[in-house]
């Protein structure tokens, strides 16, 4: 599997973390989807369009393709899901004891 994510500084240590060698096409795509969400949240020089495409390998014949503009609806639920669900795990740390 190869990902290409444009400013590494930003989006790869969500790909770090959410990526295994074992993982799935779907997960893999969607924290490829995350990580170029939060690049766009930290960078205002990155934004829409997000164009995907997928081939099998050795046959450069583009099997799925996808492409995410400003307003998607997926993407929307996609980003709202995850700040939603990083703020909830952010609560749930435990304290720290100075």
């Amino acid at each position: 599997m190869f990902l290409q994510t444009g400013e590494a500084k930003y989006g790869k240590p969500i790909l770090d973390l959410g990526v295994s060698a074992g993982a799935s096409l779907e997960d893999a795509t969607k924290c490829v989807l995350v990580s170029f969400d939060s690049t766009m949240l930290s960078n205002l020089s990155v934004g829409m369009p997000i164009d995907l495409l997928c081939y099998a390998k050795d046959s450069l014949r583009v099997t799925m393709k996808r492409r995410f503009a400003d307003g998607d609806v997926y993407f929307g639920a996609l980003t709202r899901q995850w700040i939603e669900g990083t703020r909830k795990v952010f609560s749930a740390l435990p304290p720290l004891e100075w």
